[in-house]
């Protein structure tokens, strides 16, 4: 176990080796994800040839070569993160006004807020636990009105920081409040609500967080924040009578519900007796926002072809579970596949941590937008958590075009320099 993994690890500390800044960056969010998808938990995980679990009941059974082979596809992966810079650049000052009005953000706060609450059904739906929802009463759309709402939210925060003004707090607890409706730990899976909240988290703190306090958050949302939600997010306030029985030591010893691994390896297994799909889930992927209405036999993200299979095997209480995003490449054209994706996607995150778009009062929201949601897009699969973020990106530009046009008439580039 220690052989198997000991070249991501190394890999890992090459990649936070080439990180500089004592501010938190999204190589960090990166290389902390990856160290504990595939370092940390499978060294917990693992018992002998057994993955999932310490009994014969809740664990798999595999080869060596398949958890050798699973590994092997996400350091193939992985390899070309190596050599793109992941650390964000500051925005450059500009003597051209960089702000939204914030009457504007208010009310289009509460305009999102409103039509996301219809979209999920009404507020009765929407403040039930996750196992009460009926997913037939909310509309496809929702994450668009949500994503509207946490970047309104997250400019109001940003705004407050760099005002400084009294004016500005109760704008601020509005949106909050409103946000708290809509996603809040007893009706929201635990990623959506970093997705969500982590750009204002961001933005009140100027997306200034030293490493060292990123660090010690992630050590406390493993071992008692995530646990205590695993169970209100499912269960709303009834949940919160299990939240005693939590232990934190243990926790620190055996890191739960982290199962990006055990799907990878099962991934490789499915692969032993399945043929490569040609691109079919790079399809499922790429057209997310494709309804299956209108595409009948619209490709199904690999989570699913995994997830189901160890929930007929009573490994899992549900199909929805992770897929490492290698995996699908995997699936697609193997070994080659997951090679030329990795260096794809590398470049992809490269352009969004440099890109210029998406600065508002001398902060970019881009880079608060994609260290909230990088963890769930590794954890994956990633057609199914793309979404959210989507549109939130979608709305950070869009929100951006009056600046955009306001720079041009000034005669000023997007850095703040004379063209």
């Amino acid at each position: 176990m220690v052989l198997l993994t000991l070249p991501m690890f190394l890999m890992v500390l090459a990649g936070l080796f080439r990180i500089r800044s004592r501010q938190f960056q999204i190589g960090d969010v990166f290389w902390f994800c990856i160290f504990l998808y595939f370092v940390i938990s499978p060294l917990q995980r693992m018992h002998g040839d057994l993955i999932g679990g310490a009994t014969a009941i809740t664990a798999y059974a595999y080869q060596p070569e398949e958890f050798a082979t699973a590994m092997l596809v996400a350091l193939l992966f992985c390899l070309p993160f190596l050599f793109v810079s992941m650390e964000a650049v500051a925005a450059r000052s500009s003597s051209v006004p960089s702000h939204v009005s914030l009457p504007v953000l208010v009310i289009t706060n509460i305009a999102a807020f409103a039509l996301f609450v219809v979209s999920e059904g009404g507020l009765e739906r929407l403040l039930s636990s996750r196992l009460e929802q009926d997913p037939s009463q909310a509309f496809i759309g929702s994450m668009l009105f949500l994503g509207l709402q946490s970047m309104t939210a997250c400019l109001v925060a940003a705004r407050f920081r760099t005002s400084g003004r009294l004016a500005a707090l109760m704008p601020l607890l509005l949106v909050i409040g409103l946000l708290a409706v809509s996603r809040n730990p007893f009706n929201a899976p635990r990623f959506v609500l970093l997705a969500v909240w982590g750009p204002v988290v961001l933005g009140l703190a100027g997306g200034k967080v030293s490493a060292a306090s990123f660090y010690a958050a992630c050590l406390l949302a493993l071992t008692i924040v995530f646990p205590v939600l695993n169970i209100t997010t499912r269960n709303g306030f009834d949940g919160l009578a299990g939240v005693a029985d939590i232990s934190v030591v243990g926790n620190f010893f055996d890191i739960p519900s982290i199962d990006v691994f055990d799907t990878a390896v099962h991934a490789v297994r499915f692969m032993s007796w399945n043929d490569q799909v040609w691109g079919a889930k790079s399809v499922a992927i790429l057209l997310f926002f494709v309804p299956r209405a209108l595409w009948p036999g619209k490709p199904v993200v690999g989570g699913l072809d995994i997830g189901n299979e160890l929930f007929a095997a009573g490994m899992y209480g549900t199909p929805n579970l992770s897929l490492f995003v290698g995996c699908d490449l995997y699936m697609d054209f193997g070994f080659v596949g997951v090679a030329l994706g990795g260096v794809v996607v590398a470049m992809v995150l490269r352009w969004a941590v440099k890109a210029e778009w998406g600065v508002f009062g001398g902060m970019r929201l881009s880079p608060f937008v994609l260290a909230s949601s990088l963890p769930i897009l590794l954890r994956g699969p990633v057609g199914a958590v793309l979404p959210l973020f989507v549109c939130q990106v979608f709305w950070v530009l869009v929100l951006s075009l009056p600046l955009r046009g306001r720079v041009t008439e000034a005669g000023i580039d997007l850095r703040g320099e004379s063209p």
